[in-house]
């Protein structure tokens, strides 16, 4: 893991796989240079790993970033759901942000803190904002990352989502996200009938949500890396 002192404002990180290509790397961090995020850090999962994406997800919980950038949806195993129950997800291929299920900063009380916190004041704004939740709190958010750079709180492995799931309780849902740009209506039912079948290629049928006009610009800008 590649890591830069952190910020606390416009923070992400970055996820590439070991052995994925160099040129895929140098165009994630300028998409984060052109959207104006600070990178924390480079995430590399270990090859032997059994969650890529959960190790991940515990990174970015514990540095409290707002978003994460990958090259493509195939970093994220075309499940752009599992990243957004806490961050945005941040594309390459196509140029796309997947908006987070929460909605960041309520008012100055809930904003970014304007210092780094150290221990002690952490836990009163963990108290503070008891009733907050860290997805849309960002301040309990950092506070609660301060804690586990600390050692005082261990992260969860799994999602909100997996956990609600685990143990049958509901889980609020967007009804506002847009198709993907560029697919048309009968191909997004032609792939969500075929996904029905256990027998499917789950990932062939999700790359065909990928316009082929994108997947054209992404082989373009690597050819030209």
């Amino acid at each position: 893991m590649d890591s830069v002192t952190p910020h606390h404002a416009a923070a992400a990180v970055c996820m590439v796989y070991q052995g994925e290509p160099v040129e895929h790397l140098s165009a994630v961090q300028r998409h984060m240079t052109r959207l104006g995020y600070t990178s924390l850090c480079t995430v590399r999962p270990p090859v032997d790993h059994s969650d890529p994406i959960g190790y991940t997800l515990s990174i970015a919980t514990s540095l409290g970033v707002a978003a994460v950038f990958v090259y493509d949806l195939a970093a994220v195993g075309y499940m752009p759901s599992r990243v957004c129950d806490m961050f945005d997800l941040e594309t390459v291929c196509p140029p796309t942000t997947w908006t987070a299920v929460g909605t960041r900063g309520r008012g100055p009380d809930h904003s970014y803190p304007d210092h780094a916190l150290g221990v002690a004041e952490a836990k009163r704004i963990m108290q503070q904002h008891i009733d907050c939740q860290a997805l849309t709190c960002v301040r309990k958010a950092c506070a609660f990352a301060c804690l586990v750079r600390a050692g005082k709180i261990v992260p969860p492995l799994h999602t909100p989502r997996e956990r609600a799931a685990a143990r049958g309780l509901p889980f609020p849902c967007r009804s506002d996200m847009p198709r993907p740009e560029g697919v048309d209506f009968e191909t997004l039912l032609g792939v969500l009938s075929a996904l029905t079948d256990p027998r499917a290629d789950a990932l062939a049928l999700a790359a065909q949500l990928v316009p082929e006009d994108s997947r054209q610009l992404g082989r373009d800008a690597a050819a030209h890396e």
